[in-house]
């Protein structure tokens, strides 16, 4: 598979993950609610996610850009919407 591919595939899995995770927090189902902990959960789960995909592809993505177009956007997206809707629909 592309290097592209796994990258982006990666980070789309765990933008959702981390959506969930920060609509818990949002909705209070941890006990607590708190928006800013929310959205600083999911800038920390994008920096392991990150240095994840940097140890698995290796040195075929460099750049920032790269980075930006096939990992972090990927992310940050789907966490918006998935962030959105788990808040709308669940919380």
């Amino acid at each position: 598979m592309d290097a592209t591919i796994k990258v982006t595939s990666i980070h789309i899995i765990f933008g959702l993950i981390a959506a969930l995770i920060s609509s818990a927090l949002t909705a209070g189902w941890l006990g607590f609610k708190n928006d800013v902990f929310a959205f600083f959960v999911a800038v920390i789960i994008l920096y392991f996610v990150g240095q994840f995909s940097q140890r698995l592809v290796g040195d075929e993505i460099s750049g920032f850009s790269q980075w930006l177009w096939d990992g972090i956007l990927p992310f940050f997206f789907t966490w918006v919407i998935a962030y959105t809707l788990f808040v709308m629909y669940l919380g």
